[in-house]
């Protein structure tokens, strides 16, 4: 994972849904409501080792992230959904927590950032 990714990269954002400021932060919103029930989900499929269903919501938030700037929580989800089924437990437990960490980044700063939230 690439240390110099933006966590919230608005111009990014902008250039992903052609300028419009309205749908960007809508999209950003969205998100930030999503990410706890989303975060509980990731912890429960990885407890119970439901690699399938972990698969699954991985690409469902790799999907969701296409329209919006978020590059480091881009670069994690992308590179999960790609390899989960080739990651050993060791790996995809470092994924998930990296996933976890991206997840509380773009809460925090999306409290702060210059999205209308």
């Amino acid at each position: 994972m690439s240390k110099d990714l933006a966590v919230l990269d608005y111009q990014i954002a902008l250039e992903l849904v052609s300028g419009n400021q309205n749908l960007a932060d809508e999209l950003l919103a969205m998100l930030i409501k999503l990410l706890p029930d989303y975060q509980q989900e990731i912890e429960k499929l990885q407890k119970n080792n439901d690699r399938p269903a972990l698969k699954i919501i991985i690409h469902k938030i790799h999907g969701g992230l296409a329209y919006l700037g978020t590059p480091a929580l881009l670069e994690i989800i992308s590179d999960t959904d790609q390899n989960l089924f080739e990651f050993n437990d060791e790996q995809l437990d470092n994924n998930i927590k990296q996933i976890i960490i991206e997840f509380s980044r773009v809460l925090k700063q999306g409290k702060y950032s210059k999205f209308n939230l």
